[in-house]
């Protein structure tokens, strides 16, 4: 659902999108997590929406939800950064947002769960300390949709505190 859904959307609204258009697509800091050789990040972001779910990296996943998941996210950026070179020539933007861990019910209930103690950790040793707000994200969404951000599209921007930076430099 999350690597079709959004290479859908892309998809769909680059036929509509006109000069001054700028789509931020939602996705994670889970997607800089990812490990793929060049070669299968290449094929998420140019493969016919259609054929998506069937290529090798994909597949290789399995049942495994949290690989599942960091490889969807990591597809999103990859499509949405292929996506930028036609969106420029409508005159519109494409980018994405990966926000950290957010102060919502969702990770309410993560820090509730097993998994909990791992992440709350990991806001102490990454040094923000906290969760951040849907304010920052909204703010973040706004900056990159505006004006003030109008030489910037096919990227990813990272809205979580330092965690990923944290994990790539402290985990193996």
């Amino acid at each position: 659902m999350n690597l079709l859904g959004a290479a859908h959307v892309i998809e769909a609204f680059e036929q509509a999108a006109t000069r001054g258009t700028s789509p931020v697509c939602v996705s994670s800091m889970a997607g800089h997590y990812a490990s793929l050789s060049r070669e299968d990040e290449a094929l998420p972001a140019s493969a016919p929406v259609e054929d998506l779910l069937g290529l090798a990296s994909v597949t290789a996943v399995g049942e495994e939800a949290t690989a599942a998941y960091i490889l969807s996210e990591r597809g999103n950026h990859l499509r949405v950064r292929a996506a930028a070179p036609a969106w420029n020539l409508r005159g519109a933007r494409i980018n994405s947002i990966s926000p950290g861990v957010i102060s919502t019910a969702m990770s309410k209930a993560e820090a509730e769960s097993p998994s909990g103690a791992p992440m709350l950790r990991m806001l102490q040793d990454c040094g923000a300390g906290r969760t951040g707000t849907p304010a920052e994200i909204a703010d973040a969404v706004a900056f990159l949709g505006g004006p003030e951000a109008g030489y910037v599209t096919g990227t990813d921007l990272l809205v979580d505190g330092g965690q990923a930076a944290w994990i790539r430099c402290h985990r193996v």
